[in-house]
């Protein structure tokens, strides 16, 4: 069983041992990797859980790859979420040897908290953290890495807009240093709880080096009351201008739900008959 399919497995274990919450309008959340790379300002609802499997597979003409992703978060405290992802992936071997190279490409940790409600004058706006573990295998991280980010959220009638700025420290063997930027909104899709959305996401290196550019276009859909379906397409742009087409499609599932015994529910009273 390779190191991709034991992380599915066990995200799928969590899901099915957890009830669901009674109704959730989640088609809109603009959730990180589900399906674009920019996110949204808004936390998970408190005392909510949420897991959130999901794959993107690259093919390109330095080859090809595929990255999967479980993550489980919780709205911990009010106006504030905390999550644990794991990534895994499997790929060709870059150095041209005719061979694929899998492992676990880190562990990652965040805490992200809403600073700002949305308001008539006022976008919302939220901070977020993350901290990445070495990997293991061919594709594993060889050092920590940290990142800060700041994210607001604006909406315009039906249309949303997300701009998210931010910072990531990361070892030399890692790539480095580098600037986040991106930009991306949402759309509602009539009246069958589904959306579309996409964005531009840049990551601009410290040190010398291209910056990496995507565009993305994506949808999510609600096929339950707990569970929301993504999929996306999206290209490097600056691979595009060095003269390498490429494309990436990406999947996944989120599912919420509750645990009885961390929310405190008051006893209802005895009805009086008369």
């Amino acid at each position: 069983m390779n190191t991709v399919t034991r992380l599915g497995l066990g995200a799928v274990a969590v899901v099915s041992l957890t009830a669901p919450l009674e109704a959730q309008e989640d088609f809109r959340a603009a959730d990180l990797d589900r399906p674009i790379l920019v996110e949204d300002a808004f936390p998970a609802k408190l005392h909510e859980w949420e897991v959130e499997l999901g794959a993107r597979g690259g093919f390109a003409e330095g080859g090809d790859g595929i990255d999967a992703i479980a993550e489980l978060k919780t709205g911990l405290f009010l106006n504030g979420q905390v999550g644990l992802e794991m990534h895994g992936s499997v790929r060709d071997d870059e150095a041209g040897f005719d061979r694929t190279i899998s492992g676990i490409e880190t562990v990652r940790g965040h805490a992200l908290f809403n600073l700002n409600r949305e308001t008539w004058s006022w976008p919302a706006v939220a901070i977020r953290a993350d901290l990445g573990t070495p990997g293991t295998g061919g594709v594993g991280q060889e050092d920590w890495r940290l990142g800060i980010k700041g994210i607001a959220s604006r909406s315009f009638g039906l249309v949303r807009l997300h701009a998210n700025g931010g910072y990531v420290a990361g070892s030399a063997a890692d790539g480095g240093d580098f600037w986040q930027l991106g930009l991306a909104f949402d759309y509602p899709i009539g009246l069958f709880s589904k959306a579309l959305m996409g964005d531009v996401y840049a990551e601009i290196p410290v040190d010398a080096g291209r910056a990496r550019v995507w565009a993305e276009l994506g949808t999510r859909w609600q096929i339950s009351n707990a569970s929301v379906l993504d999929f996306g397409i999206s290209t490097r742009l600056d691979e595009w201008e060095a003269g390498r087409a490429n494309l990436e499609v990406t999947v996944g599932v989120s599912r919420v739900f509750g645990l009885s015994g961390l929310v405190s529910v008051p006893p209802y009273p005895d009805p009086r008959l008369d």
